[in-house]
């Protein structure tokens, strides 16, 4: 090579393997398919939860903290020390729906013993109600017209009341539900002048009621009120019907006591 002469450089370019023959791509794939799969999680976990469950989920989404646990900030873990997430058949702790049914099922088991074993109560039957709600386990003892339950215009519960309250108190004992008392009147108006109302007649007749079942299995405390609803929600549109004579036990569901004590939501027929 001459002094003058330029030197050759040959540039030889390395081709990449970017662009969609790239992995990055497949990291990207990766991360999508875990989070479809958390998502489809979730949605499962939801749809096997009863609804207290749900809005702890609801709660721990929002808070990071399970109600009723202590906060990760303040020392606690997090986690709800009273057990696991309720998912059927992963849990060993019933969900509150479950309670709820199984007292259902114990209810009418009672009353058809009572009546198999006393032919005194077997018209009971067709005076009793029982329907688990979206507010709770909803128990209706309803007049049929036989003298079983009411005399007319008397606060006095019969027997027959008596002994079918004190049938179910044991078993709303041991729920962990709080109850309330309902009382309800027919249509029939006071004579002209009387000191006495429907509305008074309900009261009276809820209270009593309340009285038989604390004394009869309900734990202390586990009632939380007594309402009058005198003739204001019919069970049928005939007002004079006897069925419209009747009590309304309620054991509420979590995290609806306030609302159904003061008619935020709309309640079932009671």
């Amino acid at each position: 090579m001459k002094s003058g002469d330029q030197p050759v450089i040959i540039v030889k370019k390395v081709k990449g393997h970017g662009g969609h023959h790239g992995g990055a791509w497949k990291v990207a794939y990766a991360d999508f398919v875990t989070a479809m799969m958390a998502l489809f999680m979730v949605l499962w976990l939801v749809s096997q939860t009863d609804q207290s469950t749900r809005q702890k989920i609801s709660q721990y989404f929002r808070t990071g903290v399970l109600s009723g646990s202590n906060s990760v900030l303040s020392g606690g873990t997090g986690v709800e020390e009273k057990g696991f997430l309720d998912v059927k058949g992963t849990n060993e702790i019933p969900s509150e729906d479950a309670k709820l049914r199984d007292a259902e099922g114990s209810i009418r088991k009672a009353i058809a013993a009572l009546q198999a074993n006393n032919k005194d109560f077997a018209a009971l039957g067709g005076h009793l109600q029982v329907t688990v709600t979206d507010f709770g386990l909803l128990v209706q003892i309803m007049d049929g017209g036989d003298d079983l339950i009411f005399d007319l215009s008397s606060a006095e519960l019969k027997p027959a009341l008596v002994k079918m309250l004190s049938e179910l108190a044991p078993i709303l004992g041991k729920l962990d539900n709080q109850l309330q008392v309902h009382g309800h009147t027919d249509g029939r108006p006071f004579p002209s002048g009387s000191t006495r109302s429907n509305w008074s007649l309900s009261f009276e007749r809820a209270d009593r009621a309340r009285t038989v079942l604390e004394k009869s299995g309900v734990r202390p405390g586990q009632i939380t009120g007594v309402f009058a609803h005198a003739d204001n929600a019919p069970l049928v549109k005939d007002a004079m019907a006897p069925a419209n004579r009747r009590l309304a036990i309620l054991a509420v569901r979590k995290g609806f006591e306030a609302a159904v004590a003061y008619g935020q939501l709309k309640q079932p027929v009671m």
